[in-house]
């Protein structure tokens, strides 16, 4: 009975019991969080290229991005839709953690349609419950794509040449290396180099895709520069046509070094404790190419390390030391060119003292000058140098130089103690100039000084002043415009013009005066000339047709009282040359009236009557010719007394 009544019990616990297990299996499965919310799924081949179809290398990537574990089994199907076995367990991805990848790689058999379409596509599969709780099978996809090229043929020619520059004996070697980029077999690979280098030729039997080979062509003893350039050729597999690429010329130049360097300090001396800046040059003026270059020095140790310096590079490389006592810094420099050789190089030693306070030689030099221009070259100029000694210490064998020509030695200068130096210089051109001192210091170093320096400047010379004109007013006139080619310089012209002006003028003055002179000369010679000629006095126009106005009482009567006045010389005068025309004029003329007839005179074939004169005494007719005669007597005494005068005048 107790059985019985504990079995309705039993059952109603065990109904209790199976519901809420349906309701917590429910609500938890309700709870999961979807696993393609999370999963990130991703694919790749390789090759991702090809020529026909053949088998690539698959590569799947599955991530689990949220934050709870997926536990849903998770399954891989290939582009065929067939389950990938090797994918985790039997095919299946149990387990995924969050946060965690799962990688995976397999090969697969590329067929032609998977060439055309270009992609490969994988399928990630799992079970998953809907609303109503229902179970449904999802797809996450993932694409590889594959490009389908063909056959590709390329062959590429790698070269290395050691060294790129080779010294002199050395041996020079380059090596080609081959490599089939294509997806084709090449076959009777042949590669001849330039026969400069080697005249032999070289051959590789065969290449896969994606093999390679090396080839190395060796030239000893080299004494000149090279140069390397290089043939290649081959054929494709199953094809018979010989194909051929060409390697471009690379020069191989003989070594030419030329390596310089020098070793400076800002100064040589320093007090003790101070601080030294050191500076070497290295300049490299060779075609040698310097790496890896390391500075030595017995005191410093390791100065300066990888250092390059290239052809036809220079290089300042500084270091900051301090100066505790008076040190010879010797560097040494490791160098290791691009021919291959590694060699050492010491630089020139460099000195620098150190000195307690008030020992160090200090010397002050100012520099003067009579003038700061010149007016001519060569100019003449007068420098003067002061030489001040500002140190504790005695000068000896100060030695004043310019341009490094000795000018002066001063034997000793004593601490405090000044000097000048003064010399006269013939200036070849105008520039700067500065004088500089050389003096031992107390530890027998020669020490430098520069004094200040002078700019002299060339100035041309000013004109000497010109002669003051006073010009005349001129009438106004119309100014033309300015030509554009107008120059001031015309002075000089206007003032050789008017200099010309003043010689003309002068001479125009003494050329008029001499014909001023001249004709007073010809006015004073025609009037000697005319008194020298005997004139006539002539009672003007006498009228024959009238009886004559002189009786021959009155000529006697004249005659008379010129011989009371001066006593009658008789004379033979001789005949001058127009009396003996007028004596042959009144010859004709008496002539002429002798055989004139006495009766009216008939006309002429003009028209025209000829008058003469009739008188009816044949005396009286003859009685005028002689008073003509005496006459003319009377007027050659007077012309032969007035000769007589002007010949004792």
């Amino acid at each position: 009975m107790n059985l019985a009544s504990n079995s309705p019990r039993k059952y109603a616990v065990l109904i209790i019991l199976t519901v809420f297990f349906m309701v917590f299996s429910g609500g938890s499965a309700s709870m999961q969080q979807d696993p393609e919310e999370a999963l990130s799924f991703t694919l790749s081949v390789e090759p991702a290229s090809m020529t026909s179809p053949g088998t690539v290398t698959v590569s799947a990537r599955v991530s689990n991005a949220g934050n709870e574990d997926i536990t849903t089994p998770l399954s891989l199907y290939d582009p065929d839709g067939k389950l990938v076995t090797s994918f985790s367990d039997g095919g299946s991805l149990m387990k995924l953690p969050s946060g965690e990848n799962f990688l995976w790689q397999g090969q697969y058999s590329v067929k032609q349609n998977h060439l055309d379409e270009g992609k490969l596509v994988y399928t990630l599969r799992y079970n998953s419950q809907d609303t109503a709780g229902a179970l449904i099978e999802k797809n996450i996809p993932a694409t590889a794509e594959i490009n389908y090229t063909g056959e590709k043929v390329d062959l590429k020619v790698n070269r290395t040449i050691t060294p790129e520059v080779v010294r002199r004996g050395k041996t020079a070697t380059v090596i080609y290396e081959l490599i089939n980029q294509g997806n084709v077999k090449l076959n009777n690979i042949t590669i001849r180099e330039n026969r400069l280098i080697s005249a032999k030729v070289q051959k590789v039997a065969s290449l896969k895709p994606g093999e390679s080979a090396q080839i190395t062509f060796t030239k000893p003893n080299v004494t000149g520069d090279l140069s390397s350039s290089a043939t290649v050729t081959y054929t494709k597999e199953g094809d018979r046509k010989t194909q051929q690429l060409t390697v471009p010329s690379f020069d191989i130049p003989l070594a030419k070094p030329g390596l310089q360097y020098t070793l400076t300090s800002d100064k040589t001396q320093y007090n003790i404790g101070e601080t030294a800046v050191l500076t070497l040059q290295v300049k490299n003026a060779g075609n040698i190419t310097y790496s890896n270059v390391t500075v030595t020095d017995p005191v410093l140790g390791e100065v300066f390390s990888n250092v390059q310096i290239a052809a036809g590079q220079t290089r300042e490389l500084t270091k900051e030391v301090a100066v505790n006592e008076t040190t010879t810094y010797k560097f040494t420099l490791k160098l290791e060119d691009n021919t291959g050789t590694t060699m050492e190089e010491k630089v020139p030693d460099l000195k620098v003292s150190a000195y307690a306070e008030g020992q160090m030689l200090r010397l002050n030099l100012t520099l003067t000058a009579s003038s700061e221009t010149i007016h001519s070259m060569p100019g003449d100029i007068r420098f003067d140098l002061t030489v001040t000694n500002d140190s504790n210490t005695t000068a000896k064998n100060i030695r004043i130089r310019h341009a490094q020509k000795d000018i002066y030695t001063i034997n000793e200068l004593a601490p405090g103690q000044t000097t000048i130096v003064s010399r006269d210089f013939s200036l070849s051109q105008a520039g700067k100039y500065q004088f500089s001192a050389t003096a031992i210091d107390i530890q027998n170093n020669p020490v430098e000084f520069l004094s200040n320096p002078l700019e002299i400047a060339y100035v041309v010379p000013t004109a000497a002043p010109t002669r003051e004109i006073v010009a005349t007013i001129t009438p106004p006139v119309t100014h033309s415009p300015v030509p554009a080619d107008y120059s001031s310089s015309n002075g000089p012209i206007k003032d050789i013009l008017f200099t010309l002006t003043l010689v003309f003028g002068g001479l125009f003055v003494l050329a008029l005066l001499l014909v001023v002179v001249s004709l007073i000369a010809r006015a004073r010679a025609r009037a000697k000339s005319n008194a020298a000629y005997d004139t006539f006095e002539l009672a003007g126009a006498r009228d024959y047709t009238a009886p004559p106005d002189e009786t021959k009482q009155e000529i006697q009567a004249a005659q008379v009282v010129e011989e009371r006045d001066e006593p009658v010389v008789h004379t033979v005068a001789e005949e001058l040359p127009h009396e003996k025309y007028l004596r042959k004029t009144e010859e004709e003329a008496k002539a002429a009236a002798e055989s004139e007839p006495s009766g009216p005179q008939p006309a002429n074939e003009d028209g025209a009557f000829s008058l003469k004169r009739e008188d009816s005494v044949q005396e009286d007719a003859v009685e005028p010719a002689a008073d003509e005669k005496a006459a003319g007597t009377e007027t050659r005494s007077r012309r032969t007394r007035r000769r007589k005068t002007d010949t004792e005048a």
